[in-house]
């Protein structure tokens, strides 16, 4: 399934991932992961969406993603997101890819401008 990764170097790009299979998932994220949900998602998407990133990506003294941060919402309580995040839509118990995974990039590099396109 199709979904959005923005890296450390806030590259943002159009990846396919099996979110069936955890491996998958942690290769794209770079080790084991946890879901990021939270309102300034929704508001920006306006519906239901997460990130998945790093768990340990602190412990991996990983580089800031500064837009995972800004979803994060690293400004009011002091903790940024490190490593790179992919997108997904929670459905029930599953994530999903995403279906309209271009719209996402190009509305993310219009709204975003330290973003660049790989």
């Amino acid at each position: 399934m199709k979904t959005v990764k923005v890296t450390t170097d806030n590259i943002v790009s159009i990846i396919n991932v099996d979110f069936d299979d955890y491996r998958d998932i942690q290769k794209a994220v770079g080790g084991m992961f946890e879901t990021v949900k939270t309102q300034r998602l929704f508001d920006y998407f306006r519906q239901p969406m997460m990130f998945l990133c790093d768990e340990e990506g602190h412990l991996k003294k990983l580089p800031l993603n500064q837009l995972g941060s800004y979803f994060y919402g690293t400004e009011k309580h002091g903790w940024p997101i490190a490593g790179d995040i992919i997108f997904t839509v929670p459905e029930n118990e599953d994530l999903l890819g995403l279906e309209n995974a271009e719209q996402v990039k190009e509305q993310l590099l219009s709204d975003f401008e330290f973003l660049k396109e790989e």
